[in-house]
């Protein structure tokens, strides 16, 4: 239903239990919005690594405060596009742009719109092997900084242990880890078992 939120929501999930994609899924989704709803004011600036077909744009962008924006960086300019599609057709295209790209040339484009100010909630879900050194950068660029939650999908598994002991260590994040389903279920593969896997939270403190 054009317009409904919700209702693409469902379409994308009902999809998603007959061809498994890397969508945040809802057991994540509802973990992602409770954070969001837990945070002392909804965001202004919201930036999110790794879109996809923008299941986790849509829980996010609805969160954001009156006159707030979202910036969702997609290397694949295929999902790019679709992601930029299902927005259109939630009615947020005024308030979420897709940027195609690596992060590592987008960031400081989003640093410099942002005009020196932080992004309040930050969502990772690109390739697990460059999440700190994403998160170090935005860190670097002033995007992270004393108020920001940074979120991050895959964490267990497929897993990002060198992201968690930066964010675990060194007294600069309060981060706690909610278990979840790995929700990119691929039964088709004999013998498969489903994954447990975790989201991280962590709220930059200095």
């Amino acid at each position: 239903e054009k317009g409904n939120i919700d209702s693409i929501l469902r379409a994308m999930d009902r999809f998603g239990d007959y061809y498994p994609m890397y969508k945040l899924g809802e057991e994540k989704g509802v973990i992602l919005e409770r954070e969001l709803d837990a945070l002392p004011a909804p965001p202004r600036l919201a930036v999110e690594l790794g879109t996809f077909l923008g299941y986790s744009a849509l829980r996010t962008a609805r969160h954001l405060a009156p006159g707030g924006r979202m910036v969702c960086l997609e290397f694949n300019p295929y999902h790019a596009e679709v992601a930029t599609e299902v927005l259109r057709h939630a009615g947020l295209a005024d308030r979420v742009s897709v940027v195609v790209g690596v992060a590592t040339k987008s960031l400081p484009k989003v640093a410099k719109e942002a005009g020196g100010g932080q992004a309040d909630f930050v969502l990772l879900d690109h390739a697990k092997d460059v999440y700190l050194s994403d998160l170090l950068l935005m860190e670097k660029l002033g995007l992270v900084k004393k108020g920001t939650l940074v979120a991050a999908d895959n964490v267990v598994y497929p897993g990002a242990p060198g992201y968690l002991e930066h964010v675990a260590t060194g007294g600069r994040y309060q981060t706690k880890m909610v278990d979840a389903k790995f929700e990119y279920d691929q039964k088709w593969k004999p013998g498969w078992e489903s994954k447990r896997d975790a989201v991280s939270c962590s709220l930059c403190v200095s």
